[in-house]
């Protein structure tokens, strides 16, 4: 099981790198195209796909440092307004 946890979080490690980038450049693309440009939906759909996996490759990293999953709603906005 050890050997199998390791593994996952390798993987999961290098696939959340490969989406990190694949947000990154959805992100950028949408910023440059306008409201009712067609390709616009198919980059929200890429960028859609690509969050969800970030939360499945987030899972398996838990997993892999068998830790246990206990995900919080946070105000950022507030957070942000201490600093």
């Amino acid at each position: 099981m050890e050997s199998i946890g390791r593994l996952a979080g390798g993987v999961a490690h290098d696939f959340n790198n490969l989406l990190t980038s694949i947000n990154g450049y959805a992100e950028m693309l949408i910023a440059k195209l306008n409201e009712k440009d067609p390709m616009r939906a198919d980059l929200l759909e890429i960028k859609k796909s690509a969050v969800r996996a970030s939360s499945l490759t987030a899972q398996l990293l838990a997993f892999s440092r068998k830790q246990i999953i206990d995900p919080k709603i946070v105000d950022l906005n507030g957070l942000l307004a201490v600093w």
